[in-house]
């Protein structure tokens, strides 16, 4: 498989639900700081109780989140997970394994705190989405 190209990335980005109130000028400093990442099917993203050191965007493949060992939520293309832990700063709640070959953008925290901190437009998008989700129930994996 190819590395995707930063244009790639901006494209897959915009058309992510979390990132949907963002303009094409946020996007393209989100992608700035999405980094490639690639799992075999069967391979841990993460653990219950590890540190929420990144969201992750699935640009194709298939991610299981589990809880005590029975799937919650299966995710595929351009949906996040991961979301809740950033933002809230605890550990993860749930288990996240790749269901198959998954390629996905991982948007490290300190580098999306650091985004946030000197874009106030993005904090605001991100807030009307999330808001969003809350008040429909949906956007559990987020």
């Amino acid at each position: 498989m190819k590395t995707l190209a930063q244009i790639e990335k901006v494209m897959h980005l915009r058309s992510v639900d979390l990132f949907s109130h963002c303009s094409a000028e946020e996007i393209i400093r989100i992608a700035a700081i999405a980094g490639e990442r690639r799992f075999e099917e069967g391979e841990g993203i993460y653990e219950t109780n590890d540190s929420p050191d990144a969201i992750y965007c699935v640009v194709e493949g298939q991610v299981e989140l589990r809880s005590d060992h029975s799937t919650k939520e299966r995710l595929g293309a351009q949906q996040t997970f991961g979301v809740r832990e950033i933002l809230s700063g605890r550990l993860r709640t749930m288990q996240a394994t790749a269901s198959q070959p998954t390629v996905a953008l991982a948007i490290e925290a300190d580098d999306f705190f650091d985004l946030l901190s000197n874009n106030i437009d993005i904090v605001k998008a991100l807030f009307r989405e999330i808001l969003g989700q809350h008040s429909d129930g949906s956007g559990e994996g987020s």
